[in-house]
C-alpha cells in the first residue's frame, strides 16, 4: 500500500522539479539575450562615438588652415612688400 502511495507523489515531485528546471533555463536565456543585446547597443554607441571625434579632429584641422590662410592674408595686407 505504501508503494501505491509513492508512485503520485514521485511523478508530482517530478514534474515539479521540470518546470523548475524549464523556468531557469527560460531565465538563463532571457539574461543571456538582454547582455547580448546591450553589447551591441555598445558597439554601436562605441562605432559613433568614434565617428564623431573623427569628424571632430576633421573640422579642428579645417578650422587651423583657414585661421592660417586668414592670418596670412592680414599679414599681406598690413606689410605688402612681403
Amino acid at each position: 500500500m505504501s508503494g501505491v502511495l509513492l508512485i503520485p507523489m514521485a511523478v508530482a515531485t517530478g514534474v515539479v522539479v521540470i518546470v523548475v528546471a524549464a523556468a531557469v533555463v527560460l531565465v538563463v536565456l532571457f539574461v543571456t539575450v538582454s547582455m547580448r543585446g546591450g553589447q551591441r547597443r555598445g558597439a554601436k554607441r562605441r562605432g559613433e562615438t568614434r565617428q564623431e571625434l573623427a569628424d571632430a579632429h576633421e573640422r579642428g584641422e579645417r578650422a587651423e588652415r583657414d585661421r592660417d590662410i586668414a592670418q596670412e592674408q592680414t599679414r599681406q595686407r598690413i606689410d605688402p612688400d612681403r
